[in-house]
């Protein structure tokens, strides 16, 4: 296998991501709230409330920087702390009413939506997507085989 070649799907793989981070961070910024604060209070929202633990490893995130999200979050009463019913030694996080209110917001608006925002993927056919797709969740899957989330 070459490795050079492997580099070079990684660089154009992160420039992707971070170019599209950007520009939903910027998308955000008008509502107060950065990315990693709305992928985390989204995911209490999915989920209902859950442990610090699992929200890191959905999120493919460390503990520490869940931490930090999470206690900006708390602060600001997007989320609060609960108890877990299986165990009342763990903590749940789990989305306030304030919270359900700017993802309430921020989806009314639709700041990732059409063409304001853009997609990449508008200069591949719908079959070539499709496959590309299908690869990169079967290289996902392969890289957290091999590396871990």
């Amino acid at each position: 296998m070459d490795v050079g070649r492997n580099w070079d799907a990684f660089d154009a793989m992160d420039r992707i991501a971070s170019g599209w981070r950007r520009r939903a961070g910027a998308a955000l910024k008008p509502f107060g709230i950065t990315l990693a604060q709305y992928e985390l209070i989204s995911q209490a929202r999915r989920r209902g409330g859950l442990s610090p633990a699992a929200a890191a490893a959905e999120l493919a995130w460390d503990r520490p920087t869940l931490t930090v999200v999470a206690r900006t979050c708390l602060a600001r009463g997007w989320l609060k702390r609960g108890q877990s019913s299986q165990d009342k030694r763990s903590v749940r996080i789990e989305l306030t009413g304030k919270g359900e209110e700017i993802l309430d917001r921020i989806e009314a608006e639709r700041p990732f939506a059409g063409l304001a925002f853009g997609t990449p993927f508008d200069v591949i056919g719908a079959e070539e997507r499709t496959e590309l797709f299908r690869l990169l969740d079967r290289v996902s899957r392969r890289a957290a085989d091999l590396w871990g989330r």
